[in-house]
């Protein structure tokens, strides 16, 4: 998972209020921090390209720090959910190599793909945290049924929110990174979720 870097303006961030964004703003990505929002002119931070949610369109809030996910449209909370976020540790090979930070990162993404019956592809971290021979890319070894649950909203950048089969771990800081639910959560919001469909996430 990719680690969020907190810019500051001297590097080309600049902040605005939420409130004041009105149309698209020209491929350029915005981290949400509460009610102002940070415009990332030097391309470096995690996200996508952000359109402002209308008044009449539905989109997520996640809160890493209170583990709490919103359904949100306009300033109202359709749904307040409990989620799982990244432990926030590294898992490094050896000294020599740059290995992973299993955190949640924050910013602006949106719905990229959705997906019933989800299929977990195992990356090669999840082998070498359990100290077991790395499988080859196309390995059937790589491959977990019903780990994600029954619905997976993907995000991009292999961040997504999922179902977990260990739903004692929502509302905790027990994920690689992904956001979990528990099931009849992201049954209830899945169907509210379009391909686009707008979440902020922030710390």
């Amino acid at each position: 998972m990719r680690n969020a870097v907190r810019n500051s303006l001297t590097i080309g961030v600049a902040v605005l209020a939420l409130g004041a964004l009105a149309r698209p703003l020209g491929g350029q990505t915005l981290f949400a921090l509460g009610e102002t929002a940070a415009l990332d002119f030097s391309g470096t931070m995690a996200g996508s390209p952000y359109y402002a949610p209308g008044s009449d369109e539905v989109y997520l809030h996640v809160d890493v720090g209170d583990k709490r996910l919103r359904v949100m449209k306009d300033r109202r909370v359709l749904h307040d959910f409990p989620v799982a976020v990244g432990k926030g540790y590294f898992l490094r090979p050896d000294a020599s190599e740059q290995g992973w930070h299993f955190a949640t990162p924050t910013g602006v993404f949106s719905v990229g793909r959705k997906e019933e019956d989800p299929v977990w592809y195992a990356p090669d971290w999840h082998f070498i945290e359990k100290g077991l021979r790395v499988p080859a890319a196309d390995s059937r070894a790589r491959y977990f049924p019903g780990e994600m649950g029954d619905y997976a909203l993907y995000l991009g950048d292999g961040l997504a929110i999922h179902g977990t089969k260990y739903e004692n771990t929502v509302g905790r800081a027990s994920s690689h990174g992904c956001l979990r639910m528990r099931g009849d959560h992201i049954s209830t919001i899945y169907p509210m979720m379009k391909i686009g469909t707008k979440v902020i996430i922030t710390s």
